[in-house]
């Protein structure tokens, strides 16, 4: 990752300048943390890296399917906060995509997933208490509050609908991995990413910002999964 590699070269450098010993490999590793830092936050080249995995598949045009599968994310929670408030940014953002398609379609059934982890509830039904508090009907809710990962995810949806067809919603930097589950499980799929981090914007807000570290952050991620995702032992 560019931060944790930014951030070992220049305490390794910084040693090194303090102790006065290798005073040329010092200001070299602290040299190379820079510019890590620079050229990875600088969005001319994070955006593009970002839309490399953002972009592999087009937004969902509202084509017909008989589920919609809404992937796990993070949850706190907070009982001082609304329900809403309890998903993170992407949670949000999955979930509203979820029930746009939903409600466009009144013949599915939406599919909410995600364990608890070290919560006090499951990433499931704080989706189907956030989707019922936005009037949306519980009767078509079905939450899997089991499934860990995207892989266990992708076989509990397969053993619930069996040969129906999905709209798969995820993140869009995401997407391609969670992909590449289902269709191993020869789930009849469409792709619906959302919660986009490479927005197109004018050259002239281009600069060096913490977004697009954090863009190029994802991007480098998502790019280790899907290796891993590909050479790991016990491959689905």
């Amino acid at each position: 990752m560019p931060m944790s590699l930014a951030v070992v070269c220049l305490v390794l450098g910084l040693i090194f300048l303090w102790l006065n010993r290798h005073i040329r490999l010092g200001k070299i590793l602290c040299s190379l943390g820079v510019f890590i830092l620079l050229i990875f936050s600088w969005q001319p080249i994070s955006q593009p890296l970002m839309q490399t995995v953002e972009d592999a598949y087009p937004k969902f045009e509202d084509q017909h399917v008989d589920y919609v599968v809404v992937l796990g994310n993070e949850v706190i929670s907070d009982p001082r906060l609304s329900i809403l408030d309890q998903l993170s940014s992407s949670a949000r953002s999955r979930l509203l995509e979820g029930l746009r398609i939903a409600n466009a379609q009144p013949n599915s059934t939406l599919i909410v997933s995600g364990y608890a982890g070290n919560n006090t509830m499951s990433c499931a039904e704080a989706y189907k208490l956030a989707a019922m508090a936005l009037g949306f009907d519980q009767q078509r809710i079905i939450e899997l509050r089991e499934p860990k990962d995207t892989h266990e995810e992708a076989l509990a949806v397969k053993a619930l609908i069996q040969d129906k067809s999905i709209a798969l919603v995820t993140s869009a930097s995401h997407m391609q991995r969670a992909m590449y589950y289902f269709e191993m499980q020869n789930i009849q799929t469409t792709a619906a990413p959302t919660f986009y981090l490479a927005k197109q914007r004018p050259y002239t807000e281009w600069r060096f910002n913490a977004d697009g570290l954090k863009q190029s952050e994802r991007a480098i991620h998502e790019w280790l999964g899907q290796l891993w995702q590909r050479i790991k032992p016990n491959n689905p």
